[in-house]
């Protein structure tokens, strides 16, 4: 009988004295994520679908000259958290072009705030191929491009909301670095004009001034090059 109380005995002396120490921290796994910071530099093509440089829409209180806008660079900066299986973050982008209104030079700057996620195809690869998904809110203001009811022309600002699909390629830097590649196509509908009367659905207004009334947002596909530079923190 004592004979079998020794093996007993010295499994307990193991786990009596583990009572005595303190507990065991265990470090919260990557899977939570990391936060991090992005700073992006962006090339962006419009197509001219409605944004053709010759469409003009208004009333009686003012007339927007629809621009077509030329390619032009941008910068951006945004926040987001990361985790193994791709990350999410938000961005404040913005660019700038030169623009056409029926033959007529002038410049335009683009916003846009990007809400995005980019999914990792393979998880455990160095370099991380990713399809990116997400929502924008756009905002696009062209000088000189609304006349009122004297002539006089003023800026325009279009506002609405798109959507935007790619794919691309995440490679780290450092432990804390990682540079990313995306190419993205966005379909963004202008929906509202703002001139120097008051912003107006474009809906409510009429093609030529004159014609029939206006019965679609303004169509504007965008093709995107985004380069970003993100460190965790």
């Amino acid at each position: 009988m004592t004979r079998a109380f020794v093996p007993l005995f010295l499994l307990l002396l193991p786990l009596g004295a583990l009572a005595q120490d303190e507990p065991v921290v265990v470090p919260e796994p990557r899977e939570k994520g990391a936060f991090f910071l992005e700073a992006t530099s962006q090339y962006l093509s419009f197509n001219a679908v409605d944004l053709n440089g010759s469409m003009v829409v208004g009333n009686a209180d003012q007339v927007f000259y629809v621009p077509k806008i030329k390619p032009g660079l941008g910068f951006g900066i945004g926040f987001g958290r990361r985790f193994r299986s791709g990350l999410w973050a938000v961005s404040y982008l913005v660019s700038g072009h030169d623009a056409n209104l029926s033959g007529r030079e002038t410049t335009a700057v683009s916003r846009l705030v990007q809400i995005n996620s980019r999914t990792f195809l393979f998880r455990t690869s160095p370099l991380r191929p990713f399809l990116h998904f997400g929502l924008i809110f756009p905002w696009l203001k062209v000088r000189d491009d609304v006349a009122d009811r004297n002539g006089k022309l003023h800026d325009a600002t279009y506002g609405g909301v798109g959507v935007n699909a790619g794919a691309g390629i995440l490679a780290p830097v450092s432990s804390r670095m990682f540079f990313s590649a995306s190419l993205i196509y966005r379909f963004i509908g202008y929906l509202y004009a703002y001139g120097p009367v008051k912003g107006i659905d474009v809906t409510d207004l009429f093609d030529d001034v004159v014609g029939p009334r206006h019965r679609r947002y303004l169509r504007a596909p965008v093709i995107a090059l985004e380069l970003s530079l993100g460190y965790e923190l």
